[in-house]
Formats: structure tokens, C-alpha cells, sequence
């Protein structure tokens, strides 16, 4: 295990636990209370444990790197993070991002450092806010990403399979922008078949660890 590093794989690589016993928190995992210089956490999905996660953030102020998952009231986690993590500066998403999500961090993580969404789903708005309003960003990786655009109704959205000139204009800026979209790329072909969700349980064991971004690959 990596020094100061939690590690909870335990959700994604047991799913039919997971499935049966929608109780699990993650208090039966570890007593948060014993784990106050934390730097980094790895807990790429959670069963009902927001509550329990935004409690302990109160605990972790050393932490700087999270894996999380998507949630639903990212502003919570994110001021939470914000107002407890001083060092913080790396973040990796495994699941859909959306505008929501990218205001809570440009509003309570300004200074964010490092941003993975590797093998999720990604609104092509929603990465040109990230790019417009993370100013601090150093590493932005979207590899394997579902990129989608909606053009105005009643036209549905489509899978971007190319980055345009302005995306790559503002992404200049960044010391490292990390992407792949070929057609040819596996990891790319199973974020289409999953829709932007990847079912991890349905491939090779500790496939999810994989980031193209060192300090967050495991």
C-alpha cells in the first residue's frame, strides 16, 4: 500500500456483494477517526456513504488526491474538501461529469491542480468550462472520455471524435492535456459500449487503476 495512501476497491470488484447488500458504508471498512493524516484516498465507488465521506473530510486535513466517483451534490464534497484540505490538488472522477460538477470545483477548488476523467462521460460545454474556468490547472486528462455535443434541439447530440481548434487553443495553456479518441483504442471502444459508465466488473481485474497520469495510477 502506498504511505498514506486508503485504498477501497473492494465496490467495484465485488459487485454482486455490492448488489445484494446496498447497506455497506464505509465506516465496515475502516474507523475514519484513526486515519487523520490521510494525503490521499482512492474510493472509486460508494453505496450511501456521502454523509459519512463529508464527516470525515471534517478529519483529513492533510489529504491531497481523491478518487471518487460521481455524485449528486458534488457542491457538499467539494466545499467540504475546500474548506478542510489545504494541500489539496489532484482529483480523478470515474463516472459522468457534468456542468454541475465543473461549477462546484471552479467555485470551491479554483486552485486545482491535476483533473482526470478518463473513460467518462464528458460534455463538450462542460470541458470548455473546465478549460475557461480552472485557470490553475496544470494536467487535464480526458483519455478514453465519451465526448458529447448537443447542438441546439431539435438536432441530438453526437459523439465528438475529434477535438476542434478551440478546445486545443485553450487546452495550450496546460502543461499536460491527455487524450485518445481512436476509433482503434479499446479502452475508448468499451467507454461507447458502457455509455460513458464503465462497468469495471465486466473486464480485466485491476483495470480501473490504470490513469495515464502517474500520481494517480495505482
Amino acid at each position: 500500500m502506498l504511505q498514506g495512501c486508503l485504498l477501497f476497491p473492494y465496490v467495484l470488484e465485488n459487485r454482486q456483494h455490492c448488489a445484494v447488500d446496498n447497506k455497506m458504508d464505509l465506516i465496515d471498512f475502516c474507523p475514519l477517526s484513526r486515519c487523520p493524516r490521510l494525503r490521499r484516498l482512492v474510493l472509486p465507488a460508494w453505496n450511501r456513504v456521502e454523509t459519512v465521506m463529508i464527516k470525515a473530510i471534517d478529519l483529513w486535513k492533510d489529504l491531497e488526491s481523491l478518487t471518487m466517483p460521481s455524485i449528486v451534490n458534488s457542491p457538499r464534497l467539494v466545499q467540504a474538501i475546500a474548506t478542510n484540505c489545504r494541500n489539496f490538488r489532484e482529483l480523478k472522477i470515474m463516472g459522468p461529469f457534468d456542468i454541475y460538477f465543473a461549477s462546484s470545483l471552479a467555485t470551491y477548488l479554483p486552485t486545482l491542480k491535476v483533473l482526470s476523467l478518463r473513460c467518462s462521460k464528458l460534455y463538450k460545454d462542460t470541458l470548455i468550462f473546465i478549460l475557461d474556468n480552472l485557470r490553475c490547472l496544470d494536467v487535464l486528462n480526458i483519455s478514453h472520455c465519451l465526448l458529447i455535443q448537443i447542438p441546439p434541439p431539435p438536432a441530438p447530440g453526437r459523439i465528438v471524435r475529434r477535438l476542434d481548434k478551440t478546445i486545443l487553443e485553450k487546452a495550450s495553456r496546460l502543461r499536460k492535456f491527455l487524450t485518445c479518441m481512436r476509433d482503434t483504442c479499446i479502452m475508448c471502444q468499451r467507454t461507447r459500449n458502457d455509455e460513458g459508465l464503465m462497468r469495471w466488473y465486466k473486464y480485466e481485474k485491476g483495470l480501473w487503476k490504470e490513469d495515464e497520469v502517474r500520481s494517480l495510477a495505482l
